[in-house]
């Protein structure tokens, strides 16, 4: 897009080059969205005027996706849930920094009963100098949050969860079993990987199933597709809520924006890994 000057003074933007029907579709199939997908944004976007490129395509996203990131101060307990190595523990130490910068007391809990998971969100929490609790089974786990409630009704509680296989029902259902000992108040968030393909599809079904609204991607870093995210949360009714590029708890969650996504699909370099700069920024 450039500035353009007109004859008042005012300054529009123009497309240099105009997006053809031919090419925007090349590069949505390059990110692996379904053929039926595609027709329906390029539907939407002719209808908002097909020059309009990146912004007409985001508005198109904008009424097949939901868009909604945490909120900084929750109204009660975030609990992460998705299968095992998604990212959640770090994503737990990201929403717990966010709502102690948002000014909120803040813990930590997992629910993980190894020593590995517990050792991990430990350490993240010494890094950040919160506290952090263990809950490995739905009593102990219902005790402890209507303790720290008690104690401080503002706390704001992120719960790591134990990674689940999504499909072996067991696991499932001591899940739901957990969840239900977090209270009414409680939101359980999905966190899986940019990378997932069909496969974060068919999770992101069964995970709603048991009460996710929002879905976290992670790894952002090293995907170059993001065909599987975007028909996931299509697919599942998840809203998007933000996104990790980085492993490192300094690095916050950003959130994702229609228009930060058009901008990637279309002017992205594929070849290119994927930051977090290229995905969230302002409308325009």
């Amino acid at each position: 897009l450039a500035a353009v000057a007109q004859p008042d003074n005012t300054r529009t933007l123009a497309v240099r080059d105009p997006w053809t029907e031919e090419s925007v579709a090349a590069k949505l199939r390059f990110h692996e969205l379904g053929s039926g997908f595609i027709a329906d944004l390029m539907d939407d976007a002719a209808r908002l005027g097909p020059a309009a490129g990146p912004e007409s395509l985001g508005q198109a996203l904008d009424r097949h996706i939901a868009f909604a990131p945490l909120p900084a101060e929750p109204d009660g307990p975030i609990v992460l849930i998705g299968q095992p190595g998604a990212g959640k523990t770090a994503a737990a130490a990201k929403i717990a920094v966010r709502a102690v910068l948002a000014g909120r007391a803040a813990t930590l809990i997992t629910t993980d009963p190894s020593a590995g998971a517990h050792a991990q969100i430990a350490a993240f929490a010494d890094l950040i100098r919160l506290p952090v609790e263990s809950a490995t089974d739905a009593a102990t786990l219902a005790a402890l949050v209507a303790r720290l409630n008690a104690e401080n009704s503002a706390r704001a509680l992120v719960i790591d969860t134990q990674g689940v296989n999504p499909f072996d029902r067991a696991e499932l259902s001591e899940l739901r079993t957990l969840l239900n000992a977090c209270g009414p108040t409680a939101e359980p968030v999905l966190v899986a990987h940019a990378q997932g393909g069909r496969d974060l599809e068919d999770q992101a079904l069964i995970f709603k199933a048991i009460g996710a609204r929002r879905l976290i991607v992670t790894r952002l870093d090293i995907t170059r597709r993001l065909g599987g995210m975007l028909t996931a949360a299509r697919t599942a009714g998840l809203a998007l809520a933000q996104a990790s590029s980085t492993p490192y708890i300094a690095e916050t969650l950003e959130p994702l924006n229609p228009f930060a996504l058009a901008r990637r699909l279309l002017t992205g370099d594929p070849a290119a890994p994927l930051t977090k700069d290229r995905l969230t920024g302002a409308s325009p």
